[in-house]
This record gives structure tokens, C-alpha cells and sequence, in this order.
């Protein structure tokens, strides 16, 4: 009877431990929100405009916090965003995360324990000249995807997620390091076990505002520049990519995928129709993929991504948000490639400048002599 009534008190006091984690995880922020899985958080909300296109632009970080590999999907056309005015934004592009229509479902989402990664998504209202709303409340659901022997899949909870009074620039991007999930006691009485938590993640980017990081890479921002040419203003965005993980990783762009706002809520794309906008890296679409982006663990690599728009006589932001997609490959032994992920990396309130000059003129040298001994050769 002793026994018995120390395992009930032990797992009374389990569960309140464990009750107050939960809360903790959002305590205070009322841009996130908890299931026994995960935890996710509106990193950014931005509006844009495009044509007579409003768009309502969603950054959603997703993390694990149980003690298993979790799959995510979004079920498709759940996402809606509704202005104060009654105008209803409709999902029309989604990145970072796969899609669940009905039976048929993307599983490429997967997250171990304890990690955290981001997916976008892009919300249209064909607006003309009516009268848009500022502040929304954004809808949307996901539901878990379970794996079974075999490499066989099924789905599993669905879980509804929403956040109320978003305006543009409203976010709360997560810093530091994922916490580790609690341990969990069997509600048993006659036996307990308890789970394996996994360890705190630490955060490659070390909370520098210029670094994102998604599955095995951490990408910093090394320059922004911008320049007219006749009535297009360009932004060209460096960056430099490090494999942060114990594995080879091999990433490739993500064609169309590429996305930057100013702060006058202008939209830039990176034209697919010019192959010199994207650079240092090989691409990925529908049909084909480049896989010449490959990273050893610790390894790191420079690319380039040059977005633009049609400015005529409209203002030239000063503040940029570049965002983009890059695909995450594998090569098998058939020399055929998969895809395994997308990765969504998003930056905030970036201005014109060179932020780590340092490593930039030692790529630069690189560069530099390597073409050097490229001639060298030519003139043996």
C-alpha cells in the first residue's frame, strides 16, 4: 500500500512538472502556441504588395520537443487571413513544409528532437482599389505524419493553430538554444518508465540578427547592395552558407523561390528568367537538380541571389527582407538525386552594407588566386 500511494504522489508531482513545462514554453509570448509535440511560433508576419495583389506573408518556426523524429504537413487551403475590414486572404504559395490534400501527403518535413525549422507561407487578396485592412487574424492547420515499418506512412493529429492582432512586422523569432523535452513517467501504477529527453540544441548563429539557420546549415548575411538599371532596382544579397551538422549536406535554390520586401512593403523576386541572379550555387525545379552545392560538416561556401522589381516612379525602400528556399539533396547510389527538404531562411530589416568584411575580402582573395593559377597553367 506504501508502495503504491509513493508512485501515485511520485507521478502526481511527474505531471506537474511536466504541466508546468508545457507552459512555460509560451509563457508570456502570444505569438506562440503548444501541442504535446511541438511548439510554434509567427517568427514574421509582413504585407506586401504586388500589382493589384494584396499579400500577407506568414514565417511560422516549428520545433520538436518530444523525444522522437516528428513529421509535420500542412493541410492545404486551411490557411486564411481576415483584416478588420472582412477581407479574406487565401494561402497561394507555401515553402519550408510539405502539403496534405486529402490522402496524399508530402513527408518531407521531419524534425529530430529537439530541432526547430521554418516554413513560409504567402496569403493573396485580389484588392484593386479597395480599401485593405492592417490588422489580422491569421488561421491555419497542420497535422502530424506518422512513419511505419516499411517506409510506409500514415496520418496522424491534426492540430488547428491561429494568432489574432498580426500587423506588418509584427514576429517573434525564437533565439538560443530548442529546450529539451521533459521527461515522462507511464501512468501505470503497477510499472514506470521514464523517456529520454533529448538535449538542448545550441544555436549556430549565436542569436547574430544577420544568421538564420534550418536543418544542417547556418547562413549569414555577408552583403547587401543595391543599384537602378532604367527603371528596375536591384538588391543583390551575399551570403555564406556553413554546414553546422556531422554529415555531408548538399543544398541547391529553390527556383521562384527567392522573395524580399522593403520597408515601403514592395515586393522583389528573383527573376528565374535571368540565370546570373542566382550564383555560387546550382538550382532546383520540377524536373531537374543541380547538386554542386555540397558542404563537408564544417565546411562553408558563398552564394549569391540578386532580387528585383519594377520601380518606375514609386518609392526605393532603404530596409530590406530577403527570403528564399533551398532545397536539400541526396545522391544515390544509382546516381539518381531526391530531394529530401526545403529549408526556408528569412532575414529582417537588412540596409545596404558589407556586415563580416573580413571573411568577404578573404573570398575574394581565394577567388583571386585561384584565377591566378588558372592563367599560370594556361601560360605552362
Amino acid at each position: 500500500m506504501n508502495r503504491l500511494y509513493i508512485r501515485i504522489l511520485l507521478l502526481g508531482l511527474l505531471t506537474g512538472i511536466c504541466a508546468n513545462a508545457r507552459a512555460a514554453a509560451c509563457d508570456g509570448q502570444p505569438l506562440c502556441q503548444e501541442t504535446a509535440s511541438f511548439v510554434v511560433s509567427l517568427s514574421e508576419f509582413r504585407l506586401s504588395k504586388q500589382g493589384n495583389n494584396r499579400i500577407a506573408t506568414a514565417n511560422l518556426s516549428f520545433q520538436n520537443k518530444s523525444n522522437a523524429p516528428l513529421i509535420l504537413g500542412y493541410v492545404k487551403d486551411s490557411a486564411i487571413a481576415i483584416d478588420e475590414l472582412g477581407n479574406r486572404y487565401v494561402a497561394s504559395d507555401v515553402r519550408g513544409v510539405g502539403l496534405i490534400e486529402r490522402n496524399v501527403f508530402d513527408p518531407k518535413f521531419t524534425l529530430q528532437p529537439g530541432e526547430r525549422s521554418d516554413a513560409r507561407i504567402d496569403l493573396r487578396w485580389y484588392g484593386a482599389n479597395q480599401a485593405a485592412g492592417v490588422r489580422f487574424d491569421l488561421d491555419l492547420a497542420v497535422r502530424e505524419i506518422e512513419s511505419l515499418e516499411g517506409q510506409q506512412f500514415r496520418l496522424g493529429k491534426e492540430h488547428a493553430l491561429r494568432f489574432g492582432g498580426l500587423t506588418d512586422g509584427t514576429g517573434a523569432r525564437p533565439t538560443g538554444p530548442a529546450p529539451a523535452a521533459v521527461a515522462t513517467v507511464a501512468a501505470d501504477a503497477s510499472t514506470s518508465s521514464t523517456g529520454t529527453a533529448p538535449a538542448p540544441i545550441a544555436d549556430p548563429c549565436d542569436g547574430s540578427p544577420r544568421c538564420a539557420s534550418n536543418g544542417p546549415l547556418a547562413i549569414d548575411l555577408v552583403q547587401l547592395t543595391t543599384s537602378m538599371h532604367n527603371a528596375n532596382h536591384h538588391v543583390r544579397v551575399t551570403l555564406r552558407a556553413r554546414n553546422v551538422s556531422s554529415e555531408r549536406a548538399i543544398v541547391a535554390y529553390q527556383t521562384n523561390s527567392g522573395v524580399l520586401l522593403d520597408n515601403y512593403g514592395n515586393r522583389y523576386t528573383v527573376d528565374w528568367r535571368y540565370k546570373e541572379r542566382v550564383s555560387g550555387i546550382g538550382q532546383t525545379s520540377r524536373d531537374k537538380a543541380d547538386p554542386q552545392f555540397m558542404l563537408q560538416p564544417g565546411e562553408a561556401r558563398s552564394f549569391t541571389l540578386e532580387y528585383s522589381r519594377y520601380a518606375g516612379k514609386t518609392a526605393v525602400g532603404t530596409v530590406f527582407s530577403p527570403s528564399f528556399v533551398l532545397e536539400q539533396l541526396e545522391i544515390l547510389p544509382s546516381q539518381q538525386i531526391r530531394p529530401l527538404r526545403e529549408l526556408n531562411f528569412t532575414y529582417s530589416g537588412s540596409t545596404a552594407g558589407t556586415f563580416d568584411a573580413a571573411q568577404t575580402i578573404n573570398d575574394a582573395g581565394k577567388a583571386l588566386a585561384e584565377g591566378l593559377k588558372s592563367i599560370f597553367k594556361k601560360r605552362d
